[in-house]
């Protein structure tokens, strides 16, 4: 299996990439199904494969350090187009590998009984929200649509940088509820329960899968992310809570 380092800076993260045919970087909470995906990868193809997982704007910053890398995944398509921006990927490699869906996202047992939008207005509950990554504006988003953003923006207590962060918040009690994606629940099954919100209230966001500028191997890159987006990729991300038709699931 693809090891996952979470370390940029040590020496023996460097000599760590001696020998792989590819260095895939993976945004923290899209890394479970890339993981898994990236295992399978290696085996058909008889590859040896890297994945650094992490906060995208670390990742990014290291891509652009080094000048290195071969493939990254995001939660989100703004972050490959600003990473396109800075000329980090190359334009039309970028495909979708299935989407999230927007949902709230409870303490295991939803201790506050939060089964609506509009529980999130009520006193003494606390929210948490994401100041960046995938779940960037996403309160705005679902709360605007329902006309509740003084309501809901008085309950937040607390912000977070990135996914695994914002869950963070909800597994140390600091927090009720979050604004979150449907697949957190897969990811994290006995930590948290998930709030489904109604279909007109929901935000779908894609996650991609694009070819870095640096690559050294351009066409094991692609043949990977082919294999991302084919009915076994698909199966693999279906089964950590990823969408292929939205509004499905």
């Amino acid at each position: 299996m693809g090891k996952v380092f979470s370390e940029l800076q040590s020496e023996a993260y460097r000599e760590s990439m001696d020998g792989c045919d590819l260095h895939v970087y993976s945004a923290g909470a899209v890394a479970p199904p890339l993981q898994e995906a990236v295992s399978y990868f290696e085996k058909q193809s008889d590859t040896v494969i890297r994945l650094t997982a992490g906060k995208p704007e670390n990742l990014l910053k290291s891509i652009a350090l080094r000048k290195n890398g071969d493939m990254i995944s995001c939660g989100a398509e703004y972050v490959h187009d600003e990473a396109e921006d800075r000329e980090l990927l190359i334009k039309g490699t970028r495909k979708s590998l299935g989407y999230r869906r927007s949902v709230i996202i409870t303490q295991e047992g939803n201790p506050k009984g939060i089964k609506i939008l509009e529980d999130l207005c009520k006193p003494n509950i606390r929210i948490g929200t994401a100041t960046g990554g995938c779940l960037k504006g996403i309160w705005d988003d679902v709360s605007s649509k329902a006309g509740l953003i003084e309501q809901i923006r008085s309950n937040i207590v607390e912000h977070a940088d990135a996914c695994g962060s914002l869950m963070a918040l909800i597994h140390e009690d600091k927090v009720d509820a979050v604004f979150g994606w449907n697949a957190f629940k897969n990811i994290w099954p006995d930590t948290c329960e998930a709030v489904e919100l109604p279909r007109d209230l929901q935000v779908y966001r894609s996650t991609a899968a694009q070819v870095v500028t640096y690559t050294k191997n351009r066409q094991l890159a692609e043949e990977l992310i082919s294999f991302l987006v084919s009915p076994e990729g698909r199966r693999i991300y279906s089964s950590y809570g990823w969408l292929h038709n939205t509004g499905s699931g």
